[in-house]
């Protein structure tokens, strides 16, 4: 089931990057291309985590029906704000739901977590139409590292089909 609500109208900007720490150096999981070890902490967010159309402002989640939340996130694509709603059972599933909404859906292949201090860092291998690519994340808790990387992997989709 897909309920993805369109709330178009501006709202306050939310920094769409969390700030790496000083001391983080990536530690990707073996999954991940070879190359990606031995890079810098900025080459490496450069390579799978960078900018594009679409844009974390800010994400909310709220407890739903059952063991599901509700998640409202306002994200910009292109340079026009958006404001999504979407329910599911966590906040990835949320933001996959609002993606696909957008036309921008990934499929997460493989998922790795990893505690670097007060932060998390999610690396992700995604696909859609046969196409693969590998995302990174990094935020306060998993769920909000793994939603980043996700958006990433979508913009990163999005420029190999362009």
């Amino acid at each position: 089931m897909r309920s993805v609500i369109n709330h178009r109208q501006t709202c306050r900007r939310e920094s769409s990057t969390a700030p790496q720490p000083p001391s983080f150096r990536p530690r990707p999981p073996s999954w991940f291309p070879p190359e990606a070890g031995g890079m810098s902490a900025a080459r490496f967010e450069g390579a799978y985590a960078p900018r594009g159309t679409i844009a974390l402002q800010q994400l909310r989640t709220e407890p739903g029906p059952g063991d599901s939340v509700h998640c409202r996130a306002t994200l910009t694509v292109g340079q026009q704000p958006l404001h999504l709603e979407a329910s599911a059972f966590g906040a990835i599933g949320a933001m996959s739901e609002m993606l696909y909404g957008l036309g921008a859906g990934v499929e997460i292949v493989s998922l790795y977590h990893q505690r670097d201090g007060r932060q998390v860092a999610a690396y992700l291998r995604c696909e859609r139409d046969g196409r693969q690519c590998w995302a990174y994340g990094l935020a306060d808790t998993g769920d909000e590292a793994t939603v980043r990387a996700l958006i990433s992997a979508a913009n990163q989709l999005h420029r190999q089909s362009a």
